[in-house]
């Protein structure tokens, strides 16, 4: 019996303990079990604090206050602020007067308000629920901001540049030149070409004599616009941010031909002249005619290739055409008569002189029948309306100018050529006349005429002897011969003494007293 009680006494303290374990068990378990509810709660919570989708309160981006937006939301209402933000993104090229605008249309524009905003949405989204409800208190407390940045770049800067280039760009002007014009002489009806030479006083001044033949303008600068230059300005202003104004400075262009370069190659190639001082040259009527033929003449322009003629520049020589009567020789220079236009010879003369000393190429030339005192033997170039010219060509390779002028003061005819300078080993001519042994005069003539009864007599002229020369030009440069090259042998006519006599005149003495004065012209 005592054995049965100990072990009751046994089983019951079992229950006991028993019955305290599962007390501490079902304790145990809704402690866990309150926990896990907690655990679970707070989870939630955090869960519902990192996947809220909007942004935490106290948020502003580039000011603009983006609480409790969505990611969507917040870029929307950032517009303004990206539009604020590029307000001054725009050039204004300028030179000081004229102004382009490079605006906004013209910039490609990006900003990071996307990468911003997600930027800012990651904020109070890791850790545990206490470290996330401490940032976001701590976030609407403080706040969080956040600025927007942008990329601007420029589009087709150059087609702009391009634009302005095409506006602003100016070609520069050449120089120019050409013959001067003087007024008409009324009395030749030709160019007043009288007098027109340097003065004493502009000698001494230095003037230059093509500023008196010719009128020279000057060429004008022009700008252009460097491009590439202006470009990098651009792009570098917009890399840096730095808008505004963008300055650009127009280049000068300067003319290719000045008056300068013009002269160079525009030079007094040769100038010759004639006097008209001695003997009869001087006789009004000749003068006149003189001066009509330099008018006609003057300012002649010869393109490479062209030919000169002095017939077809001064036209027929009659006395409706203006010309007046002057000496001219006749009968292969036996004799001189009035002839319309008597005198052009020492005009196509002078101009023979220039043109050998121009070193330009003889067409056609014929000397006068008997020697003149105005020039060098050979020298001379005669012509005749209708039968002889003088005619010579421009061999050079650019054009040349042809200006004849009479000097009534100091009484000579000139002749300037202008054109290119001599090239070569030579920088002027000399003309050389050399004379040769001369032509005695024949046995004299007697030409009966019928109106003549015997003993009386005319002497129709006196004998001349013929001269003949060779001439010469003569290349220098500066003081030293180089060479000389023949220009021709001319001769001029002898003449025996020649008398109209009467029909059957046999021979014999012609007597003085019987002698009778030709007939005038």
């Amino acid at each position: 019996m005592a054995q049965t009680a100990t072990n009751k006494k046994t089983l019951s303290t079992g229950m006991k303990v028993l019955i305290i374990l599962l007390a501490v068990a079902i304790v145990a378990g809704g402690i866990l079990l309150a926990l896990k509810i907690k655990a679970d709660k707070d989870e939630e919570l955090r869960q519902s604090i990192i996947n809220s989708g909007v942004l935490h309160p106290g948020i502003t981006i580039a000011g603009v206050d983006v609480s409790g937006m969505t990611p969507e939301q917040a870029t929307e209402a950032l517009k303004s602020a990206e539009e604020a933000l590029v307000a001054d993104v725009a050039f204004r090229i300028t030179d000081g007067e004229h102004n382009y605008d490079f605006d906004i249309t013209h910039f490609d524009i990006t900003f990071d308000t996307k990468e911003v905003v997600a930027e800012a949405m990651t904020l109070g989204r890791t850790g545990d629920l206490e470290t996330l409800q401490a940032e976001v208190a701590d976030i609407a407390l403080t706040g969080r901001s956040f600025s927007l940045s942008y990329e601007a770049a420029p589009v087709d800067v150059e087609g702009f540049v391009a634009n302005i280039a095409a506006e602003l760009d100016t070609p520069a002007t050449d120089a120019t030149f050409s013959v001067k014009q003087l007024e008409m002489n009324e009395k030749t009806d030709a160019i007043n070409a009288v007098n027109i030479g340097l003065t004493e006083e502009e000698v001494a001044a230095g003037a230059d004599i093509r500023d008196k033949r010719f009128d020279f303008v000057e060429g004008t600068n022009g700008f252009f616009l460097d491009q590439e230059a202006l470009v990098s300005a651009v792009y570098a202003a917009a890399e840096a941010h730095e808008y505004g104004d963008v300055h650009f400075e127009l280049q000068p262009v300067y003319p290719a031909v000045t008056v300068a370069t013009i002269k160079q190659s525009l030079v007094l190639r040769s100038i010759a002249s004639t006097s008209f001082s001695k003997g009869n040259y001087d006789r009004p009527t000749r003068v006149h005619n003189m001066t009509k033929a330099c008018g006609l003449v003057y300012g002649t322009v010869m393109q490479p290739g062209d030919v000169f003629s002095c017939n077809d520049t001064l036209g027929p020589r009659y006395e409706k055409h203006g010309w007046q009567l002057a000496p001219a020789v006749i009968e292969g220079g036996a004799n001189t008569e009035d002839q319309p236009g008597g005198g052009v010879c020492q005009v196509s003369t002078t101009m023979y002189n220039a043109i050998l000393m121009g070193d330009y190429e003889i067409v056609y030339r014929q000397a006068h029948s008997s020697r003149l005192s105005y020039v060098d033997g050979g020298l001379d170039a005669t012509i005749n309306t209708g039968t002889i010219d003088f005619k010579w060509s421009n061999n050079t390779e650019a054009p040349i100018y042809v200006f004849t002028w009479i000097d009534t003061v100091n009484q000579n005819v000139w002749c300037e050529i202008y054109g290119l300078p001599f090239s070569g080993d030579f920088d002027s001519i000399k003309l050389v006349s050399k004379e040769l042994p001369s032509i005695a005069p024949t046995a004299d003539e007697f030409i009966p005429l019928a109106s003549l009864t015997s003993p009386y007599w005319m002497l129709k002229n006196e004998a001349k002897k013929g001269y003949v020369y060779d001439t010469f030009k003569v290349y220098m440069m500066g003081e030293e011969e180089v060479r000389r090259e023949k220009i021709a042998t001319t001769t001029y006519k002898m003449h025996p003494n020649r008398y109209y006599v009467w029909p059957g005149y046999a021979g014999g003495a012609l007597l003085p007293e019987y002698r009778l004065a030709l007939p005038e012209n």
